[in-house]
């Protein structure tokens, strides 16, 4: 491993208030754009998609958003010159509104015929549209619940301006991918193959206890095959803090390289609610058939926590590690990952958001691979938000988007606390070690931050995703998407 930030090695467990102080420092200094930050941003678009979009009532489980988390992949996406949101309305139904890019009307249709009735933000949509057949596929509603999925006809997205946008579009709900093979899912998670195909990845058993599985979609039949396995809950593992035989990954995406080699990053959780452990790695070549370690050596079955050389980057459950981080691949073809763990030390039996460490010790790492076996770990100069997303530009530049607590919202808020869009650039020609704040949008937004992948590589316009927060926890706010059109210089 290799570490280019001296930061890392600074003493924070010196103490509660001086880390508070520096804390606080850090976050109001990051509160107004560097002045020696080159900002290649201009925001071009504010868009209302839904003025009446849900939250959830305070005190829910896991915060009160449900429209925009880390774990979405995607919620927003373009294809052919429109954009698709998914989310839940007001009336607790499932939503897919469109435009025709540039500046077409947003027009939303309400599927009536499903009933959400959860308050647990686990249970959020995800949106995947097959470039070649052009069907639009959504799963919805899901925490170690029975697969609710349904999909457009074929042509939809590929002949938008010929149809009329209605529910009369898509098909019924269903329980299962392979017909009659039902299925009790977490996460889904649908995306793009380098052909125009569609892939969708999904947890099988539960938080602390599961594996992940993927399945093809067969745009020529219009159906799903091949599930398999690729990572495995199985195994001993032994810590300062005990063992355990059990747990489950939480990748930070899955995205394919110019050459169609597909990657993949996640920590792993050894008990429900907390306590992850470790950045690991592997690849593909075959879309994710058979998988390859960091030093290209085959995996022999699922990959799991006997695996060897799966592990690029020790990470204590000590440190507080946050699951569901984001992850690009840049134009060589090299990964990133931008991760936040704790300063200092935090435990098991830390209550509340201690748990992640206090919210003036979290920072964020920048891990990079530049080669097989050779990893870098930078460290942010500021306070962590909420779990970011990241992008790439023509010239391997990064843009880190998240949601930094709200100036007005108390330092102890945790991390399902209101906060402000942040966008962050680093320049490649700086090995990216020069992190500065480029645009601020001032919130609060309930949400995390979801930026729209496809149309970024499409357009380089960056468009996000936010929801604003009511002023009564529970009730309906407007859902938004603002645009950000990138300078292309180097």
């Amino acid at each position: 491993m290799t570490n280019n930030s001296g930061l890392r090695a600074m003493p924070y467990r010196t103490g509660g208030l001086f880390l508070l102080v520096a804390g606080l420092a850090a976050l109001f200094l990051a509160a107004a754009p560097s002045t020696t930050a080159q900002v290649r941003l201009s925001k071009i678009g504010d868009t209302v998609v839904d003025n009446s979009a849900l939250t959830f009532p305070p005190n829910s489980p896991f915060g009160s958003a449900i429209n925009g988390l880390a774990f979405q992949q995607d919620a927003v996406h373009t294809a052919l010159g429109w954009q698709y949101v998914a989310y839940y309305d007001s009336r607790r139904h499932v939503a897919v509104a469109r435009r025709h890019l540039p500046k077409g009307a947003w027009e939303s249709i309400h599927f009536m015929d499903y009933d959400f009735k959860s308050i647990d933000a686990h249970n959020v949509i995800s949106l995947g549209i097959c470039e070649q057949d052009g069907t639009i596929h959504l799963a919805f509603d899901h925490h170690v619940s029975p697969l609710h999925y349904r999909a457009s006809r074929p042509g939809v997205a590929t002949h938008p301006g010929d149809i009329k946008w209605d529910t009369s579009l898509f098909g019924p709900i269903h329980q299962d991918l392979e017909a009659g093979k039902p299925i009790v899912i977490t996460y889904p998670r649908f995306w793009s193959t380098k052909n125009g195909g569609l892939q969708m990845n999904y947890r099988r058993g539960s938080s602390g206890s599961g594996d992940s599985m993927l399945v093809d979609y067969n745009p020529a039949t219009g159906t799903w095959t091949n599930t398999r396995q690729i990572d495995s809950g199985t195994g001993n593992f032994q810590d300062e803090l005990g063992p355990n035989n059990h747990r489950n990954a939480y990748p930070n995406g899955y995205d394919y390289d110019a050459t169609g080699r597909l990657h993949t990053t996640w920590v792993w959780r050894e008990n429900s609610q907390g306590s992850n452990h470790d950045l690991n790695y592997d690849y593909s070549d075959d879309g994710g058939k058979t998988w390859f370690t960091d030093s290209d050596q085959p995996i022999v079955g699922p990959a799991s926590i006997d695996t060897p050389g799966l592990v690029v980057e020790h990470i204590s459950r000590r440190q507080g590690l946050m699951n569901n981080h984001a992850q690009a691949i840049d134009s060589q073809n090299r990964i990133h990952a931008v991760m936040w763990y704790s300063t200092s030390t935090t435990t098991l039996t830390a209550k509340g958001t201690e748990l992640w460490g206090p919210p003036a010790d979290r920072r964020y790492h920048h891990y990079w691979r530049e080669a097989a076996g050779k990893w870098h770990d930078d460290l942010l100069p500021w306070v962590a938000g909420s779990r970011p997303r990241l992008f790439v530009d023509d010239h391997d530049n990064l843009i880190l988007i998240y949601g930094r607590l709200s100036i007005d919202e108390s330092m102890q808020g945790g991390i399902y606390s209101p906060g402000d869009l942040v966008i962050a650039v680093a320049t490649a020609k700086n090995r990216w070690l020069d992190w500065k704040i480029a645009v601020e949008e001032m919130g609060p937004f309930i949400n995390e931050m979801l930026g729209d992948p496809t149309r970024w590589k499409a357009e380089r316009i960056l468009s996000v995703m936010v929801q604003q927060t009511p002023r009564t926890l529970g009730t309906p706010s407007p859902l938004r998407v603002i645009d950000y059109r990138w300078s292309d210089a180097p």
